[in-house]
C-alpha cells in the first residue's frame, strides 16, 4: 500500500501514538496499513480490537481490510456494538439476563415516558447514566423507575451498554480477561469519544492504543464527546503524535482558507493544528454572495447547480445546514427545478414506519413480553384494536403478550377480536420457528395483507415504501446467509446509525456530512443566530464547537465552495465570514468596501408575452409576472423563474 512519508511513521510506530488526521489527509488508508503492519508483525487479527464512531465506519474499515489482507477482522465496530458483543458473553457474570437486547433512541425514549411520564427529562438521565459522577439527587427518581421498567422488559439502553462494560472491566474477576484480551486498539475518530469511552480504552488498551483523530474537528459535544480527551490522551499515554497534513481531497484555495480559519479557531489545541497542504492545484476561490431571502437564495443555489451539472453528476453537490428545519426552501426549490435530490439524515432506515412495524413483528416473537413490540403491532397491523382493547389484554398480562391476547379473544369486540384472532393465527409458524425468519417472515406480511394497508394508508407514496420494506427483507436474506440468529439481527437494527442514502443533490446538516466529501459545497444561512446558532452567543466553549462545525463543512468541498448568507430578519452576517481573510474569497459579487452585493437584481423590463432565454430551460415565453417572478412557458413546461435569470429574445 502506498503511503507518504507521515503514514508510514504512524504504520511503524509500535507504542502508544496519536495521529492527528487533518480532513482529507488519509486516515482510512493508514488505518488499515496500521492494521496490516500488526498483523505482519505477529498481532491475531482476532486479537486486533479497532473502534469506530459509525457502523457505517466500521462497515467500511471492515471490508478495506478484508479487500486488502485477505483476514477477516472479527473486532471492527463501535463501542456500543463491542460493548454488546462482550456483554453477550459476561452476561452470567454481571447478573444480566442472556437473552438481554438492546433498546434504540425510539424504544428508550418510549419507555422511559411509560416509567416517568417526564418524557423532557429523557436527554438529562440518559447524559447522568453514562457519566461516572453520581446522578444529580433530582434525577435519581426518573433514573431509578426508567432502569427498573428496563429490566422488567429485558432491556439494556446504549447508555447501559457503556456503564455495564465499565462495571465488567473494573469490578468483576472476568475485566482482567478483557483488559489483556486485545494486543491492539485503535480508535477512529477519537475526538468524539465521551468521559466514559475514554475510562473504557484506558482499561481495553494499557498502553497498546493508536488513537486517530482531529479535536478541531469534534462537532458532538452536545453527545458529550470531549475534545479535550485528546489533551487526556496525551497526559495519560504520551504517545508518539504525528500530524497527517497532506490533504488528498481538496483544491489549494480551499485548503488556504480553511488553515486561515483554523488559526483563529484553535483554542486549547493550538499545537495540534495540522496546516493542510494540498496534491490537487489550484481552483476556483470559495465565492461569498449576500440575497434578500431565503427563497432568493435557495433559487440562486439551484440555478448555479442547474449551470455547474454539465461539470459534475448531482450526486456531487452538497447543501450544508447548521439546522434540518431549514431544509424545506431548498426542497421546494430544487423539486420547482427538477434537481434531483435527497434530504440526508432526516430519518434512519429503521426508522421508517413501514419498516418500524415489520421490525416490531420479529421483535415480538422474539421476546413476547416486548410491550412496545406488540403496542406498534396493534398499532400497525391490527384494525379495530383500539386504546379500550389493549388495555383490556394488558390486565391479563402476566409474561407473554399473545398468551394474553389469546385469554381476551372473547371478552373483545367483534371487530377487534377478529382483527386479532387473524393475527394471532398468521403469527404462529413464526412464533414457533423464529430462527426461520428470513422465509416465513414474508409470509407472514402476506398472510396480514400488509402491501394492500400500506398501499391504502399512504396513498402518495405507498409504492415507495413497500420498496423499503422488500430491502429489509433482502437484508434480512443476507442476514441468514452470514448465519445470523434472529438476537443477533434485532441487535444489528438497535445499534445501526446508518442513515438514508439516495441519488441527486444531498441536503444534509453539517454534522451529517462528517467524513464525506463532494465536489461542490454550499453553505446557506451564515447569519448570526443560525450558523453560528444562537445557543453559541453566549457561551465561549459551544462557539469553539461552532467554529470546529464551520471548519468540518468548509472542509468537505473538493474543488468549489460557496458561502452564503440572506438579510432576512435583519440578521447580521455570521463572523466566521468575517474571519476570512478577504484575498482567499472570490468577491466579484462584492460592491463597496463594506458590503457584499446584495439580493439578485430583478429584470424590470420584461413584460407578459415576452420571449425569454433562460440558460438552463432554453426559450420560453412569459405567461404572468408577480413581482420578480415570472411564470414562463418552456416547451410544454411551465416554470416559476425569478426575471434576474431570465434575458428577453430581441426580435430581428
Amino acid at each position: 500500500m502506498e503511503l507518504n512519508e507521515r503514514q508510514r511513521e504512524a504504520v511503524e510506530h509500535e507504542g502508544p501514538l496519536l495521529v492527528v488526521a487533518g480532513a482529507g489527509s488519509g486516515k482510512t488508508r493508514t488505518l488499515v496499513a496500521k492494521v496490516e503492519h500488526l498483523i505482519k508483525k505477529g498481532h491475531p487479527p482476532e486479537r486486533i480490537l479497532c473502534l469506530t464512531f459509525t457502523n457505517k465506519a466500521a462497515r467500511e474499515i471492515k471490508k478495506r481490510i478484508e479487500e486488502t489482507l485477505r483476514v477477516e477482522l472479527p473486532w471492527v465496530g463501535t463501542f456500543h456494538a463491542v460493548a454488546y458483543r462482550i456483554l453477550k458473553r459476561e452476561a452470567d457474570a454481571l447478573g444480566l439476563p442472556p437473552d438481554f437486547t438492546v433498546a434504540d433512541e425510539r424504544q428508550a425514549r418510549q419507555l422511559f415516558k411509560l416509567a416517568t411520564g417526564r418524557e423532557e427529562l429523557f436527554e438529562a438521565v440518559l447524559r447522568a447514566k453514562e457519566s461516572l459522577s453520581e446522578a444529580p439527587e433530582e434525577l435519581k427518581p426518573y433514573l431509578k423507575a426508567y432502569d427498573e421498567r428496563l429490566r422488567k422488559e429485558g432491556l439494556l439502553d446504549f447508555a447501559d451498554l457503556m456503564r455495564e462494560l465499565y462495571r465488567l472491566l473494573t469490578e468483576h474477576e472476568r475485566g482482567s480477561y478483557w483488559r489483556n484480551y486485545f494486543t491492539y486498539v485503535l480508535v477512529d475518530e477519537y475526538q468524539d469519544t465521551n468521559e466514559i469511552q475514554y475510562e473504557i480504552l484506558k482499561l481495553l488498551g494499557a498502553n497498546r492504543v493508536c488513537a486517530i483523530g482531529d479535536p478541531n474537528q469534534c462537532i458532538y459535544e452536545w453527545r458529550d464527546a470531549r475534545p479535550d480527551n485528546v489533551l487526556k490522551f496525551l497526559r495519560d499515554f504520551k504517545p508518539k503524535v504525528v500530524k497527517l497534513e497532506l490533504n488528498y481531497r481538496s483544491r489549494e484555495p480551499i485548503l488556504r482558507l480553511a488553515n486561515a480559519f483554523l488559526e483563529k479557531s484553535a483554542g486549547a489545541f493550538g499545537h495540534l493544528v495540522p496546516r493542510l497542504r494540498g496534491v490537487r492545484g489550484e481552483g476556483p476561490k470559495p465565492y461569498v454572495r449576500r440575497f434578500k431571502d431565503e427563497e432568493e437564495e435557495a433559487l440562486w443555489i439551484g440555478s448555479k447547480i442547474r449551470e455547474l451539472s454539465a461539470e459534475y453528476p448531482f450526486e456531487e453537490f452538497a447543501v450544508l445546514l447548521r439546522v434540518s428545519k431549514l431544509t424545506q426552501v431548498f426542497e421546494r426549490t430544487f423539486f420547482k427545478l427538477g434537481i434531483p435530490y435527497t434530504v440526508v439524515g432526516t430519518q434512519r432506515f429503521y426508522e421508517k414506519p413501514e419498516v418500524r412495524a415489520v421490525v416490531a413483528l420479529l421483535r415480538l416473537v422474539h421476546k413476547p413480553s416486548d410491550e412496545l413490540a406488540f403496542r406498534q403491532v396493534a398499532e400497525s397491523f391490527l384494525e379495530g384494536f383500539g386504546p379500550k382493547s389493549f388495555e383490556l389484554v394488558k390486565a391479563h398480562f402476566t409474561d407473554n403478550w399473545l398468551r394474553a391476547s389469546v385469554r381476551v379473544l372473547k371478552k373483545l369486540p367483534v371487530r377487534a377480536a377478529s382483527s386479532l384472532y387473524a393475527f394471532l393465527k398468521a403469527v404462529k409458524p413464526l412464533y414457533d420457528e423464529k430462527e426461520r425468519y428470513d422465509e416465513l417472515l414474508p409470509e407472514l406480511l402476506e398472510k396480514l395483507g400488509y402491501e394492500s394497508l400500506i398501499l391504502r394508508k399512504y396513498k402518495k407514496d405507498g409504492k415507495e415504501r413497500l420498496e423499503n420494506v422488500e430491502e429489509f427483507l433482502e437484508s434480512l436474506r443476507e442476514f441468514k446467509k452470514k448465519g445470523y440468529r434472529l438476537e443477533e439481527v434485532l441487535a444489528e437494527v438497535a445499534l445501526s446509525s446508518e442513515e438514508e442514502g439516495g441519488g441527486g443533490v444531498r441536503i444534509m446538516t453539517v454534522h451529517a456530512s462528517k467524513g464525506l466529501e463532494f465536489s461542490t459545497v454550499f453553505i446557506p444561512r451564515l447569519e448570526e443566530g443560525l450558523f453560528p446558532h444562537a445557543s453559541a452567543l453566549e457561551d465561549p466553549s459551544e462557539m469553539q464547537e461552532e467554529r470546529r462545525l464551520f471548519y468540518v463543512a468548509v472542509t468537505r468541498a473538493k474543488d468549489r465552495l460557496f458561502l452564503t448568507y440572506t438579510r432576512k430578519d435583519r440578521r447580521r452576517p455570521s463572523r466566521f465570514l468575517s474571519d476570512l481573510p478577504k484575498r482567499l474569497l472570490d468577491l466579484s459579487a462584492y460592491r463597496g468596501t463594506t458590503k457584499y452585493r446584495t439580493e439578485l437584481v430583478p429584470n424590470r423590463s420584461l413584460k407578459e408575452g415576452d420571449e425569454v432565454l433562460h440558460k438552463v430551460f432554453g426559450r420560453g415565453r412569459i405567461l404572468s409576472l408577480d413581482g420578480e417572478r415570472a411564470v414562463v412557458l418552456f416547451g410544454s413546461e411551465r416554470k416559476t423563474i425569478h426575471t434576474a435569470f431570465l434575458e428577453r429574445v430581441r426580435k430581428g
